[in-house]
């Protein structure tokens, strides 16, 4: 009973303590219609949870929650901020119609001065077709009214040349040739590519893409109007955002690159405006000068002037000292002035009035600036190659400038004679080492690489220009196509045949596949030549052609190098003008116009003793001696002078130190004969000395007497005078004067007497 009263007691406490908190936390009464709500949605609950529950199982893709990058399902938006628009900077460049390469450096400079040339652009990823189009027409006005334009883009390799062909040696005896088909040349333009546009064209989105967000040059090209390329004024609204500079002469501010073109014609035309202001200044001196001195009665000059001796004028007696010292020089220098440009006027002849090939080399020999020298130091033991190194290495003068040659350890001093003799030994090996052929018909460039890399083609175009200027031989051993190429840039290449090869393995492969009866067993050496056609009997003439064209335009790199060696004194401009008048300086002429015996007996002049003497009997014999040794060595010497002009051979080339070398042994002919009397090898080609030329001939008839019992003696020979003096007491014999002749000429090369 104890038990069940304090159960009781407790189950009261409880429920009075429990009555107490409801009455303090219970809310005010809900809505009838809330708690109606409030019930389903809770009875809802559980069903909606099945519902999610049973797609994620179905379809987990798109009902899980998923985390990182992919936590958004694709059927809902992407949560964030919305989509900006991307700025970019793009370079665009505008070139003319037909434009399939990029332009070189002189095509940059007439474009930029045309109004046209490169340009930055700052698009966004969303313009149209529209807009981009009307930025492009606000930088470049000359678009207005283009109809049609492309987008191109500039291509990853340059224009493809022909193979390169590369000897390899692996031991002593054994040799094979490899091709390898190399991109090079192209003077570093590269081919355009273009650019199609999409279905709206070209959107700043697709600009985008295919500039690679502006790193890649875009260039425009017009479809079908020819743009204006006449040089813009330099306040024109193209150029008001180019930086600026004044000109030093007029003083007006233009854009660089118009000024660069301003610059030259302005210092002329100020050139031309000062020399007629000192022509003026000079025909007025000299009129108002009195040349005839009149009578100190005949003028009065007062007490505080006095009379000048020299112009007979009036000045005052403080300054009349001053005039004086200055008045002769000023007249004599204004008379010399005036009688050397009436010289020069008479004498001097444009580049239109050459009717001659003469008047082609008087024209080049003014062109030569005497102001400087061009000088050459250099030893004759390798002369041509350390000739064409040393030409390229003269820092203080130029080829314009008068040549002026030293031979290092000869005491011989240039007033002409060694020039001539270094241009005769240098075109000599020009000749030899860096052309090959028959030399009847001309000869064309060896392809080599390496002298292509050296500029040694370059060099041989200025050896060129300074010898027909200077009075060194002209180079005429150019094939027809050769000197076509020089006079134009270009060659017809219909007119060439087989004949015109002159590579011995072309020429040879040509002889080869004429001869065959099957074409299989040379398909490499083929198709190297660039023919991809069927090799069958019928199809050999297709093949000789592929052969012959290969053959000759690869070597047009070395005739360019060529060209540009010869823009010395503007001689690329007179033959490109004059193509038939220089012809013969080029080309081979049909009869041989190289000096002969003839030739020299013609241009002798000895000097005789006295008529009927004994003396004059000896000289006599002298002289016809020296007839006979002459036209000995047209007969003996022909052979062996021609094959000093045949190309050196590959082996000759191996087995000489360095590149190649100087022959030591020295051919005997009668050009020799001449280069070793007068320094030339050449009939002279100026006017001005083919007059004048001469071989003085002397004798010694004292020799014992002033040298006593010696043995023998050599002629001596003044190169600058042309002028040979030879012991007549050692020559009584022709056998004598032969076996003399022929030491002196091979040992007696140098310089050695002043």
């Amino acid at each position: 009973e104890l038990e069940a009263s304090v159960i009781a007691a407790a189950q009261g406490l409880i429920n009075v303590l429990t009555q107490n908190i409801q009455q303090h936390h219970t809310p005010a009464q809900q809505n009838p219609v809330q708690s109606h709500e409030h019930q389903n949605r809770q009875q809802a609950q559980p069903t909606k949870q099945n519902v999610q529950e049973e797609m994620a199982r179905s379809f987990p893709g798109f009902f899980t929650k998923r985390k990182g990058k992919n936590r958004f399902s694709p059927l809902q938006a992407t949560p964030g901020k919305p989509k900006v628009c991307k700025i970019f900077s793009v370079y665009v460049y505008l070139v003319n119609k037909g434009c399939t390469s990029t332009p070189s450096a002189a095509e940059e400079l007439e474009l930029s001065q045309a109004g046209l040339g490169k340009r930055s652009l700052t698009l966004t990823d969303d313009m149209s077709h529209a807009m981009v189009n009307k930025i492009l027409i606000e930088e470049y006005p000359k678009m207005e009214g283009v109809e049609g334009w492309l987008f191109y883009k500039a291509s990853g390799a340059y224009h493809f040349q022909t193979p390169f062909i590369l000897m390899v040696q692996v031991h002593q005896h054994s040799k094979f040739f490899l091709s390898l088909s190399v991109y090079a040349g192209g003077h570093g333009r590269r081919k355009l590519l273009a650019i199609p546009p999409d279905v709206d064209g070209y959107t700043g989105r697709l600009i985008r893409s295919v500039s690679g967000a502006g790193k890649t040059t875009m260039y425009i090209v017009p479809l079908q109007q020819d743009l204006d390329l006449t040089p813009l004024p330099s306040d024109a609204t193209e150029f008001q955002k180019m930086p600026k500079a004044a000109c030093q002469v007029c003083k007006e501010n233009m854009p660089l690159h118009i000024l660069a073109l301003h610059v030259e014609d302005c210092m002329e035309s100020a050139a031309d405006d000062d020399e007629d202001w000192q022509s003026e200044v000079q025909v007025l001196s000299v009129t108002n000068s009195p040349l005839v001195h009149l009578d100190k009665e005949s003028r009065d000059c007062g007490q505080d002037r006095k009379e000048c001796p020299i112009c007979c004028g009036c000045f005052p007696s403080d300054e009349i000292v001053l005039h004086a010292s200055l008045c002769g020089e000023s007249l004599q220098d204004t008379l010399n002035y005036s009688a050397d440009s009436c010289v020069l006027r008479e004498g001097s002849l444009s580049m239109a009035d050459m009717s001659s090939d003469d008047d082609v080399l008087q024209w080049l020999a003014g062109q030569v600036d005497a102001s400087k020298d061009f000088k050459i130091c250099i030893t004759r033991d390798n002369l041509f190659q350390r000739g064409l190194i040393q030409w390229q290495r003269q820092k203080k003068g130029s080829p314009v400038n008068k040549l002026n040659v030293t031979f290092i350890g000869e005491a011989g001093i240039d007033t002409g004679a060694l020039s001539k003799e270094f241009l005769t030994e240098m075109m000599h090996g020009i000749e030899r080492r860096l052309f090959e052929g028959s030399g009847k018909k001309g000869k064309s460039p060896v392809y080599s690489i390496c002298d292509l890399e050296n500029g040694f083609y370059r060099t041989a175009g200025e050896v060129f220009s300074v010898s027909l200027a200077q009075g060194g031989p002209a180079p005429c051993f150019f094939r027809n196509w050769c000197y076509q190429f020089l006079t134009t840039g270009d060659f017809d290449a219909l007119q060439l045949t087989k004949d015109d090869v002159d590579d011995l393995e072309y020429a040879l492969l040509i002889e080869r596949v004429e001869a065959a009866t099957d074409l299989t067993q040379f398909t490499d050496e083929i198709v190297s030549c660039g023919y991809t056609g069927l090799l069958k009997l019928d199809q050999k003439d297709c093949i000789i052609r592929a052969i012959v064209l290969h053959a000759t335009m690869r070597l047009t790199p070395m005739l360019q190098q060529i060209r540009n060696g010869m823009k010395v004194y503007n001689l690329l401009d007179v033959i490109g003008k004059h193509q038939t008048l220089c012809s013969n300086l080029f080309v081979p002429k049909e009869d041989d116009d190289r000096p002969d015996a003839d030739y020299i007996m013609s241009i002798l002049v000895p000097e005789l003793s006295e008529k009927g003497s004994p003396r004059q009997a000896r000289e006599n014999a002298i002289i016809n001696f020296l007839q006979d040794f002459l036209q000995d060595l047209e007969i003996t010497g022909q052979n062996e002078d021609q094959q000093m002009c045949e190309p050196l051979t590959q082996e000759e080339l191996l087995s000489q130190e360095g590149h190649w070398s100087q022959q030591t042994h020295v051919s005997l002919s009668v050009p020799t004969v001449m280069q070793w009397l007068t320094g030339q090898r050449h009939k002279p080609l100026l006017p001005s000395e083919r007059a004048d030329f001469k071989i003085n001939l002397r004798f010694e008839h004292h020799c014992n007497e002033k040298m006593p019992g010696h043995q023998i003696c050599f002629p001596l020979v003044s190169a600058c005078t042309n002028t040979i003096t030879v012991p007549v007491e050692h020559m009584k014999t022709y056998k004598e004067f032969r076996d003399i002749m022929t030491v002196a000429i091979r040992m007696g090369r140098d310089f050695g007497r002043v």
